[in-house]
This record gives structure tokens, sequence and C-alpha cells, in this order.
């Protein structure tokens, strides 16, 4: 867009206007959060003793279930609820003489259960779909259409953006997510449930897409550290998200993370939209409204408002003649080196996004009784994570080195965790596990903040906004595996943390000797206020995983993360 740092000039790097704009708009990434960690509440395994196989119908009235279920079920020790439990996805097959007699000799044989009985104290998904025994990998199934959803609602996003503003595809998000939010918990088959989960995934993303208007009323370090620190509020709401976890049923979950939402219905009039994209539309009128409200509120006057008129009406005409964007294919254009440090951004960026999901999740393999204060440490090592990660970006031309070097050796924090003993209190040996584990997902938040924010340092200008939408797209894709990796939970408690540690050392490896890009603001101007090429040289940048930039939308992130 011709002269299109006018509108930076005009705005200022950053004022009570931004500041007010930046603090509504980070709110949505709550009940994104919420939506997307629900799982760890709306699936909570039960304890021992709800669900066993069920007796058959010659048992006496007088039916003890706790005999039955000693007579019927193997016991062992639950790693992962740290609690004494049973097996009950087998049965002895001499189970009805072993209830009856008393006697609990060795048995023969065990055999699966094919009828259940449930007393569920909480009603999960788990209980609501029998989603256990053969059926376990249904509950990484409906995290996985969850993100799925996040997938195609960029698309969405990015399709109505061509003729509705930032500001109307947000309002649309926070409606739909009203209807689909109840919908999804009172879905009364699982077929139905993935489906609504789907959609109402797809309208956090549709929310997110405020990010926009964000990069376009802030400018340079400061634009860099909204952008980064718009997962703050994701945090936030996983830091939230055990108020949640005191409801009787999981659907009572859901009605309590989607009414929230109404209080974003009732300060939407607050929200600007972006005066970028209004200017590229023809929409002078309505960017005239939105640049003299910042000037009010900011206190600005060495302005007349015909002449304010007169230059965006000029903006206007020039964005008629801008050249067509780019190819996606002209991104991988150029040397050998260029072409791998970009895949290797693709590939890093997919993967650190699929060790924070997991990771995230990975909290519900500490056992039940410490969800609710695991979930609020998962969220703050999230939000020290994003920190350091904003501190290397504005700081070190040497950031993608720095958070190698901190995975690596989070990396082997996690690993440690093999060699706790078995003789320390189960109490204890969780604590060890969850600090091994937070370890590695704070640095995992570091690197995701860098790949959001300085991916497209690597391509020039012109063709930053294709490369976000790859970035993103390819990470969106890759993400839905990430479910699947606390799957592997059913082999060993720590199978799914050695899996992950192992992803985060190839990736550090790969992006240690490939990725080098400058600092993201050179050091002669981190003490300026506002310079056009400062505007220029961070226009970076994306949004969470949900992400854009200036007059372009970018599908995202959570990311926040989504």
């Amino acid at each position: 867009m011709a002269d299109s740092d006018f509108i930076g000039k005009f705005l200022g790097p950053f004022g009570k206007f931004q500041l007010r704009s930046t603090l509504l708009i980070y709110l949505v990434k709550i009940p994104s959060a919420w939506f997307m960690a629900c799982l760890i509440f709306t699936a909570k395994s039960p304890p021992a003793g709800e669900i066993f196989c069920a007796p058959p119908s010659n048992i006496s009235n007088d039916f003890s279930v706790s005999q039955w279920i000693k007579a019927a079920h193997k016991e062992k020790f639950n790693r992962v609820e740290n609690e004494k439990s049973y097996d009950f996805c087998t049965i002895y097959n001499d189970s009805v003489s072993r209830y009856l007699d008393h006697s609990y000799s060795e048995p023969n044989y065990l055999m699966k259960c094919t009828e259940f009985e449930e007393r569920p104290s909480y009603i999960s998904i788990i209980t609501q779909y029998q989603l256990f025994c053969s059926r376990e990998a249904l509950v990484a199934l409906t995290q996985s259409f969850h993100l799925l959803g996040v997938l195609i609602g960029g698309i969405i996003a990015n399709y109505m953006l061509k003729s509705i503003s930032p500001r109307r595809v947000m309002l649309a998000g926070y409606i739909s997510q009203i209807f689909l939010g109840i919908a999804t918990g009172y879905s009364p088959t699982y077929l139905l449930h993935i489906f609504f989960r789907c959609a109402v995934a797809a309208t956090c993303s549709l929310q997110c897409i405020g990010i926009m208007t964000l990069s376009d009323i802030t400018s340079g370090k400061y634009r860099v550290a909204i952008v980064c620190l718009f997962e703050q509020f994701w945090s936030i709401g996983v830091i939230l998200l055990p108020l949640s976890g005191f409801f009787s049923t999981w659907s009572l979950v859901y009605v309590s993370i989607t009414l929230p939402t109404f209080i974003l219905i009732f300060l939407y009039p607050l929200i600007p939209d972006s005066p970028r994209w209004l200017i590229k539309h023809g929409k002078v009128d309505e960017a005239l409204k939105v640049m003299l409200m910042t000037a009010r509120i900011n206190g600005k006057t060495d302005f007349t408002k015909q002449e304010l008129e007169s230059k965006l009406q000029s903006l206007a005409t020039d964005a008629l003649n801008d050249p067509p964007e780019p190819s996606y294919w002209s991104i991988w254009q150029g040397n050998f080196a260029h072409k791998k440090a970009l895949f290797v951004a693709h590939i890093g960026w997919s993967v650190y996004l699929m060790l924070y999901f997991a990771s995230l999740l990975h909290v519900r393999a500490m056992g039940r009784n410490y969800l609710h204060v695991n979930t609020i440490i998962a969220g703050l090592s999230e939000i020290i994570g994003t920190f350091i990660g904003l501190f290397l970006i504005l700081n070190t031309s040497k950031k993608w080195i720095w958070t190698s070097v901190l995975n690596l050796i989070a990396s082997l924090v996690e690993f440690s965790a093999n060699f706790v003993p078995d003789t320390i209190s189960p109490f204890h040996r969780m604590m060890i596990y969850m600090f091994t584990s937070m370890t590695a997902k704070t640095t995992t938040s570091t690197s995701l903040s860098l790949f959001i924010t300085c991916t497209t340092e690597l391509v020039s200008k012109e063709k930053k906004k294709i490369c976000n939408y790859s970035g993103v797209s390819c990470s969106r894709t890759l993400v839905m595996i990430a479910p699947f990796i606390g799957y592997f939970v059913i082999y060993g408690q720590l199978v799914p943390q050695n899996i992950m540690g192992t992803m985060n050392v190839v990736i550090s490896l790969l992006i240690m000797t490939c990725i080098d890009t400058p600092r993201t603001i050179p050091k002669q101007q981190k003490n300026q206020s506002n310079l056009p090429n400062e505007l220029q040289k961070s226009e970076v940048i994306s949004g969470d995983k949900e992400l854009t930039h200036n007059d372009v939308i970018v599908v995202e992130k959570e990311s926040t993360r989504m």
C-alpha cells in the first residue's frame, strides 16, 4: 500500500488507545484456552470402583460392589493416578465362583469384559460415551477434532476477511460460540460431540482475528511485544480453567466456559476495527472514525479532520493499484540454505505447537487429585516461557541458538524423570514428574514465541504474508497428532514425556544448525519511538496461532495456540 506508513506514524507506536484496545482484544484468548484445554476436566478418569464389569444375573440381590470388584478384577497400582486401582477392562474367568465362595486364590486366566456397569460420582465424557478400554483412543480423537476446527476456522476467517472487517468477524465468532458451546456440552452422542467440538473451535479462530487490528494500530518493538504477549491471556485462561472443574458434570463445564462470551459481546462496541483493512477495502469513512478516536484518546492534535480525510482517501485510491500478492512457491525461491532454513522453520513451528498442546494435556497423567493445581502450574510455566521468548526476540541476534540451548537443557531435565526411584512416595514422585515436564513446557513456550514472531524474518517484506500463512497452515495441520502423544500413557506414565523430550532434542539441533535471522529490533532503533524503517523491519508477525500482520490476515496458531 503506497505511503502506508502514514497510518503508523499518525497513530504512534503506542498510547492509551492502543493499551485499551490491546486489553479488550486479548480477552478473546481466555475462552479460546478454555475450549482447547477443557478436556483436562471433561475427560477426568473415574476413580477405582466407579466402573466395573457387570456381574451376571444369577448373583444374589445382596450384591456387594466392593467384593465383586475384588473377586472379578485384577488389582494394580495406577501410577498415573497415584492410587490403588483395578483393571476393569478384564475379568477373571472364574469370577463368579471367587465372589460366591469368597475365595481369592490364583485364577486360571483373564478375559475381556464385554459389559460394564457404571456408578460415577462425576459424569465425564469418558462415562457419558463409554470412552474406556478399547475406546480410550477416542478421547484423544475429540481433541484432534478441536484442532481440526481451529484450522478450518482460520481458513474461513481468511475468506471472510475478503469482504468482512476483522471486527465483524470477531462478532460472528462471539455469537456462534455461545450456541455451539452449549450444543457441544449437551451432545447426546459421541459423533455429535466431536462435530460440535470442531465447530466451536472454529469460532475461537474467528475471535482471535483481532490480532490483525493490534498489529495495525501499533508499531516497532511495541508491535512485536503485543503480538508475542497475545499468548499470555491464553495462559491466563489455562490458569482460570480449574474453576470449571468443580462442577458435577462435563456438560456444566461447557456451560461455565461458554457463558462468559456474553461479556465479550458487551465489550464489543469498545473494540476498534483495523484501519488498514478499511482503507484497503475503500471504507474511508469508517477508517476516519477509527483514526479520530485514536487521536482523541491519545491526545493528538497536530492535524485537521479535512487533511486526515484527504490523506486516507489518497491511500484508498493508491490501494487499488497495489501489485498482486506473491505466490506460495515464491517463498521457496532461493539457495539451498534458504530453503533448508524455511523447511526447518515449518517443521519446528509444527513440532513445538504439538509439544505445547501435548505437554498441557499431559497434566492428566499426574493424577486426578492434582488436576487443579497442576493446570495452574502449567499456565504459569507458559507465561514464564513467553516472557523469556520476548526477551530473546528484543535483545539478541542469537535468539534461535539460545532457545535451542534452553530446549536441550530442558530435555535433559525431562529425561531425568526416568531415574526417579519407586521407593519415594506417590505424591513426591508426582511433584518431580511435574517439575521435569513443566521445565520443558516453559522452553517450549519460548520456542513457540520465536516461531510465531520471527519466522517471517526468513523472507522479504512482500512475502511475509504468504510465509505466515504457510507456517501456520503447516503447524495447524500437523498439530492434530498432538493429542495422541498423550495416549501412549497406557504403556507407561513417562512414555509421552520421553517422546516429547526426544522430539525436542531433534528439533533443537536442527534449529541450531539451520536457522539464523538478524536481530528483530536493530540496536540503533531500540530506543527510538517511531521510525518508518522500524515499522518496516519489525513487520513480522503473527498471532497465535491465530496470526496476522498489518493489512493482511494470516490463517493462524492458541495458541494459542488456538
